[in-house]
């Protein structure tokens, strides 16, 4: 007489499977009655064999397959899109960042990016035999980093408030916030921390490890880079005059420096410097330029703390005792910007161009007025990027546009914006580039004026004049 084996089928779990055991021996865990069959093939038990069933027959199957693989495929969908976001940004950060704790935040992305894959791979367990313990609570971490990610990205990106073209990027944070807080709602509907030994005290260490890691991102990222200012100086010291032998040109030899006396680096956007002559018989005291120049050739030249450039410079005056100047006076301005806030493309120092050549490709249009007011001016231009890959992605890239223009008293302008705005340049706005000062430590350079009086410049030349 043939013995029938004993086939116990348990109730559903939290998680909707259930339990199958045969002659005293668990054959694991199943989601339907067509999972229930293989089992029985396997053990070799006929597929007419009594069952036992405990908690509900066999039409009771609360996790329908359809709903759990779709439910898994929209956790795993979340977890991959984070990894790969995590991995862009923690690749280019950890080795390519401008700053010691972009370096940092770069290899902290890296470690979620092992946290999302680990919670991908447990995706494939939970959702089918639960054969590791750990699996679900691997979900509800992965979640966990999913909801951060996308709410730091999300904020990052209002904070700055970026272009309409990264709407895209919007979309997606705004989706990884949604999937996150849904695949929270599910886990926590099946209670997939109980697997865990001691839950609250992992609870409470994981909050106080994410505490830390914010507080020092905000301590090295804003605190430390607030307190650290940039201070460039520019200073002019004119030199001893000197006649030609036929007394119908003085010579005037002028030093001009610029020196970095603050403690950080910086890349110096674009200088001028001018020596030009105010006329007594005006009563306007309107001005003659003598001699313009760029100081810092090519542009973007790196300065580091205590590094000094300096120049001597001619100035040139025809018929020096015929003139009626009243004092000759000299002066440097510069536009710099901290190393460790943005990056110059290469493209930047040979991006000079005059305003004619502008024309001819039809650009000369493109400084506002009252930049573009017939006068000459030389351009320079190019993109720039952010410290760090994390804030290119929730700022965009933006352009730097210097202008160093020819006037009675030649200046320079820098304007700092997207590629795709179009607003007006108003350079009466000072609130024009207090977002420039602010994301790069942008700092205008107004050199110390040295002047001296014509007629003691004419005495000193007249009297060293060659015999």
């Amino acid at each position: 007489m043939d013995i029938k084996p004993t086939v116990v089928v348990g109730p559903p779990d939290d998680g909707g499977l259930r339990k199958v055991v045969i002659d005293g021996k668990s054959r694991g865990k199943v989601w339907s009655h067509h999972e229930l069959q293989k089992v029985l093939r396997r053990a070799g038990v006929a597929p007419e064999a009594a069952i036992d069933w405990h908690g509900g027959n066999c039409t009771v199957w609360p996790a329908h397959s359809w709903g759990r693989r779709m439910t898994g495929a929209v956790m795993a969908a979340g977890f991959l899109a984070t990894a790969g976001m995590c991995a862009w940004i923690g690749m280019n950060d950890s080795f390519d960042a401008l700053t010691f704790a972009g370096r940092v935040t770069g290899f902290v992305f890296l470690f979620m990016t092992v946290m999302e894959l680990i919670a991908f791979a447990a995706g494939f367990d939970y959702w089918r035999k639960q054969k590791m313990q750990y699996s679900g609570p691997a979900l509800l971490f992965g979640a966990l980093v999913e909801l951060f990610v996308g709410t730091v990205l999300l904020l990052m990106f209002f904070a700055n408030k970026s272009r309409p073209s990264y709407a895209l990027y919007l979309l997606l944070w705004s989706g990884l916030i949604a999937c996150a807080s849904w695949s929270l709602w599910v886990l926590y509907r099946r209670r997939v921390w109980k697997a865990l030994r001691y839950p609250g005290r992992i609870a409470v260490g994981a909050i106080i490890s994410t505490v830390l890691v914010i507080t020092n991102l905000a301590y090295t990222q804003i605190y430390l880079p607030s307190i650290s200012r940039t201070l460039v100086q520019g200073t002019a010291e004119i030199g001893s005059p000197s006649l030609n032998r036929a007394r119908t040109k003085m010579y005037l030899r002028v030093r001009l420096h610029l020196k970095n006396s603050g403690e950080v680096p910086v890349h110096v956007l674009g200088s001028i410097y001018w020596i030009h002559a105010r006329l007594a018989s005006d009563p306007k005291d309107k001005y003659k330029l003598l001699k313009p120049g760029e100081l810092v050739k090519p542009p973007g030249q790196e300065l580091s703390p205590g590094e000094e450039i300096s120049e001597d410079v001619v100035a040139e005056i025809t018929k020096p005792e015929d003139v009626n100047y009243e004092a000759v006076t000299a002066q440097v301005e510069a536009y710099a910007f901290r190393q460790d806030r943005m990056r110059l493309d290469a493209e930047y120092e040979r991006s000079g161009k005059w305003r004619g050549k502008l024309a001819k490709e039809g650009k000369d249009d493109d400084p506002p007025s009252p930049i573009n007011d017939g006068k000459e001016y030389f351009r320079y231009q190019s993109g720039i990027s952010q410290s760090s890959e994390l804030l290119n992605l929730t700022r965009g890239r933006e352009r730097v546009t210097v202008w160093w223009l020819y006037r009675p008293l030649p200046v320079v302008y820098v304007h700092v914006a997207s590629p795709d705005d179009k607003k007006v340049f108003n350079l009466k706005d000072p609130k024009e580039q207090r977002q420039a000062v602010d994301r790069y430590g942008l700092a205008f350079v107004r050199g110390s004026m040295a002047q001296t009086p014509y007629p003691q410049l004419l005495r000193e030349a007249q009297v060293r004049r060659p015999k």
